[in-house]
């Protein structure tokens, strides 16, 4: 199959739109959409990974996510240390601080 650039390629392009449908989507938790978390994930320059940690730790601790997302961004967390984001929380509650 080619697509509308004449590249050749062997994906069935209708099947996986059907795959992401019917398969990937009712995995999904959380409809995609651009809200003030997401629009901080950018903001912040973090990882669309630390999203999850950082909406836990925030009710966890009462804070605001935003929070948490900047100063992960502050301290230039990358992939992988999303567990990082538990410490953050822990320091911006017992400072009563935001970044």
């Amino acid at each position: 199959m080619a697509n509308l650039k004449g590249w050749k390629h062997r994906c069935d392009l209708f099947a996986l739109q059907d795959a992401a449908d019917d398969l990937v989507r009712p995995l999904q938790d959380r409809p995609v959409r651009v809200d003030r978390e997401t629009l901080t994930l950018g903001y912040a320059g973090v990882y669309s990974s630390f999203l999850r940690h950082a909406e836990h730790a925030a009710r966890e601790h009462r804070l605001d996510v935003r929070d948490i997302l900047v100063e992960a961004g502050r301290r230039r967390l990358v992939g992988g240390q999303e567990d990082m984001i538990a410490d953050i929380a822990l320091d911006l509650a017992a400072t009563g601080n935001r970044p």
